[in-house]
Order: C-alpha cells, then sequence, then structure tokens
C-alpha cells in the first residue's frame, strides 16, 4: 500500500466515508453508503481495513468519548491534513490500539458489504 502522502486523491473518498461512522449520530446509517464508497475505491480488502484502523480510527475516536461531538461532518481538508501529519509520527507515538473494538466492529459491518458491492459491480 503506498503512504497516504503519495495517495491522497484516492484516499479522499475512502477518509470521507468512513469518517461519517465516528459523527454523534447513529452510525448504522452510514454503513451502507461506507462500504459503497469503499467499494468504489482502487484498495483492496486488507488497505481498506489499514486505511480505516491505522489512519481514520485513530484521529477520529475521540468523537466518540464527548459528550455533544461532532455530529454534521468532518471537515476533510482537516481530516486529511490531521491524518497526513498523524502519519509522519514515528509508529510507537500513534497508539493505534486505543478503542480498537470499536474499529474492529466497524470492519466486521463493513467487510461483507464491500464484498458484496464489488461483486455487484464486477462484469459477470
Amino acid at each position: 500500500m503506498r503512504p497516504a502522502a503519495d495517495d491522497i486523491d484516492a484516499r479522499r473518498p475512502v477518509w470521507k466515508a468512513f469518517s461519517a461512522l465516528y459523527l454523534d449520530t447513529d452510525y448504522r446509517r452510514e454503513v451502507r453508503w461506507a462500504a459503497r464508497a469503499a467499494a468504489a475505491s482502487p484498495y483492496a480488502e486488507a488497505e481498506l481495513q489499514a486505511i480505516l484502523l491505522h489512519e481514520v480510527h485513530p484521529v477520529l475516536r475521540g468523537n466518540l468519548r464527548v459528550p455533544a461531538g461532532v455530529w454534521d461532518g468532518f471537515d476533510p481538508d482537516w481530516l486529511a491534513s490531521t491524518i497526513l501529519r498523524r502519519s509522519r509520527r514515528p509508529g510507537w507515538l500513534r497508539l493505534d490500539g486505543c478503542m480498537r473494538g470499536y474499529a474492529d466492529h466497524l470492519w466486521r459491518l463493513l467487510a461483507p458489504r464491500i464484498r458484496r458491492q464489488r461483486r455487484m459491480e464486477s462484469p459477470q
């Protein structure tokens, strides 16, 4: 997988779709849309999982802990710059594992939908 800094244009739609799962709303309404956006991306399933777990989740997990978090959408420029800034840190400073259960849960919902969407879109 290419580093995020070398692949911003392809990642932005995925970051935006996955970020909707971290809003202070019912994430279940966004799962279908996020899976469609992920399926339309050029990334393999393992790469999509890494983007969720190591790029989006660590940046947005804090929104899940505040009483009145962001509910109307994250600014895409802020999201991209924050993910890119974080990606330049040494791995031991990233703390990707915090609240990892939520990201794992999201991936269990997304993965089968992404597969199904790709099967439906692939030429027969």
